[in-house]
């Protein structure tokens, strides 16, 4: 019998955006290796980068592979290159610096600074590179500091662990065999390579599998880069996964999305995180549009690409990992939308805060206390509301009485707001951030009924005559406020919110914005009564008299 010859391998991989089987994050991981290869093109060009590291040879000043606005093809000359070719060409894509940072060049266009490189890291060990067997961690944390730029604002600390080693790095062995061919079969998919993908059912493990060719497999191995990984906190993590439609835009695009600074790379929230990302491309898109009119410098089409952002937490079933619970889908860049949420980031913006710390050394009388100012990041919990519901499409103040309730937690939300009153006030008082004018006249009638109120029982507590306002009257003020609060989340029908609200402009007197525009106010007030009741919670929230003052110490967050 003759021997079966073995048939010979392609000398070449071809990757189709648009090809069956290409989901959402396929499609990003092809974006993520069209920008690899741009940045390589890049560093090549420059000189940065030797021949010996490139994973073939350039002919004739072209890069041995081709990417147009659909597909990437990678060209190893011969099929027994295939293994080298994708050795060199991870080595480049999945890199580790010297300080232990987890650099991936596809992300960037320029510098990538230390404290954002920390972030994305953090974001990375939540997300694609969470499990202990992916990814290689000292077990001791480095602890670095980056400037605020900030008069007598102390350093911020940042911890991370060095890294040396993850997943992604050799995962080019898998696409090839012995001979370092690209091998013609079948392979599995899993979390670290596209996180949320799992086994359906343990029992069955051969057949409920997600698994992918080599075509759809290298694409997933780059979705580390073609996407936007986050930390909210400690446990929770955002990923971002950018709507590719065009390679050849999404090689600029991508760039423009990452985090420049350790002010950027602070998110509440997943939609948070990619209407930031949105706004960056859209201002990076405004200013090579400036530059383009004097140079001619290539653009793309302009448009924002719309994103999947995916929130990443423990879950009681599977309190060991960080499983994907939610996906927002932010469409593309809409100019209203975006405005609205460059406002809320202006006026409710991440914040640095400052707080004492005592630290002792020695024993008995030798023992010596030491006081030292210490800075950390906190960030709006009133911004995170504003994203989800502009990238659902919902009114911006919707829901905002879940922020004024009482959860069963020890630190409710509603503690925090008065350290973001003065945005919240700047945020009504802007006239672009309303649909109808009835809205912002809700407001600004519940803002002169508790003006009114208040007046009165600083009249009857203190008297006439001017003089400070005594304590027995901020403590009624707070039970007046507490009182509104409780009647305006209480309020479970359109009936009872209206009381609640009828009720607070009768006992304020006379009120001039109702007198001149009820026909406005009514009508508002009617047409959804949840509604209603958010704008008169908004207003509590955001009321902030003559001589009121927050109290914060907190300064907005600047600098790398």
């Amino acid at each position: 019998m003759a021997k079966k010859l073995k048939a010979e391998r392609p000398d070449h991989l071809t990757m189709n955006l648009c090809a069956p089987g290409m989901s959402a994050i396929h499609r990003a991981g092809l974006g993520g290796l069209a920008c690899t290869l741009k940045a390589l093109e890049r560093d090549h060009q420059d000189g940065r980068i030797p021949k010996t590291r490139l994973p073939a040879p350039f002919e004739s000043g072209l890069p041995p592979w081709m990417v147009d606005e659909r597909t990437v093809t990678l060209r190893f000359g011969t099929p027994d290159n295939a293994g080298e070719y994708l050795k060199r060409l991870f080595a480049y894509a999945f890199q580790i610096r010297k300080d232990g940072l987890i650099f991936l060049p596809g992300q960037f266009a320029g510098d990538a600074p230390a404290s954002v490189l920390a972030d994305l890291q953090a974001g990375l060990t939540l997300t694609f590179l969470q499990h202990g067997k992916v990814r290689q961690l000292a077990k001791e944390p480095t602890v670095a500091s980056y400037d605020a730029n900030g008069d007598g604002i102390p350093a911020i600390i940042v911890q991370y662990r060095r890294c040396s080693g993850f997943k992604h790095q050799d995962g080019w062995a898998a696409f090839v065999d012995k001979d370092g061919q690209l091998i013609d079969g079948i392979m599995k998919v899993d979390g670290p390579i596209s996180p949320g993908t799992v086994v359906r059912h343990v029992a069955f493990t051969g057949n409920t599998a997600a698994e992918d060719p080599p075509e759809r497999m290298l694409p997933l191995y780059f979705a580390l880069i073609g996407c936007l990984s986050l930390p909210v906190n400690r446990g929770v993590a955002a990923l971002v996964v950018p709507q590719v439609e065009n390679l050849i835009d999404f090689q600029y695009d991508r760039p423009a999305m990452t985090p420049t600074t350790a002010k950027e790379c602070q998110i509440a929230n997943a939609a948070d995180a990619g209407l930031q990302a949105q706004l960056r491309l859209r201002k990076n898109q405004l200013r090579q549009a400036q530059i383009a009119s004097a140079a001619r410098l290539r653009l793309g089409s302009g448009a924002l690409p719309g994103c999947y952002a995916m929130t990443f937490t423990p879950t009681p079933w599977a309190s060991q990992q960080k499983s994907r619970v939610a996906t927002v889908n932010i469409p593309p860049g809409d100019d209203k939308l975006l405005d609205r949420f460059d406002r809320a980031l202006i006026h409710l913006p991440p914040r640095l805060a400052t707080r004492n710390v005592k630290e002792s050394s020695g024993r008995g009388k030798q023992k010596l206390v030491v006081e030292r100012s210490e800075s950390f990041r906190t960030d709006s919990v009133v911004r995170p509301l504003i994203a989800e519901n502009l990238a659902l499409g919902k009114t911006w103040y919707a829901g905002f009485a879940r922020l004024m309730s009482n959860p069963a937690t020890d630190k409710p939300y509603r503690q925090q707001l008065p350290f973001e009153r003065k945005g919240l006030h700047d945020m009504i008082s802007d006239p672009k951030m309303w649909d109808q004018e009835g809205e912002a006249l809700v407001v600004r009638a519940i803002h002169e009924a508790i003006r009114q109120s208040l007046g009165r029982i600083r009249a009857d507590t203190d008297g006439e005559s001017p003089k400070p306002i005594s304590q027995a009257t901020k403590n009624r003020w707070d039970r007046f406020r507490e009182k509104l609060r409780l009647d305006l989340v209480g309020s479970k029908t359109s009936s009872q919110l209206r009381f609640a609200l009828t009720n607070l402009f009768s006992r304020g007197g006379s009120n001039s914005v109702l007198r001149d525009s009820w026909t406005k106010v009514l009508p508002t007030m009617r047409s959804d009564w949840q509604l209603a009741r958010d704008l008169g919670l908004l207003a509590l929230a955001s009321y902030a008299g003559k001589g009121e003052t927050d109290s914060t110490g907190d300064r907005p967050l600047t600098g790398n």
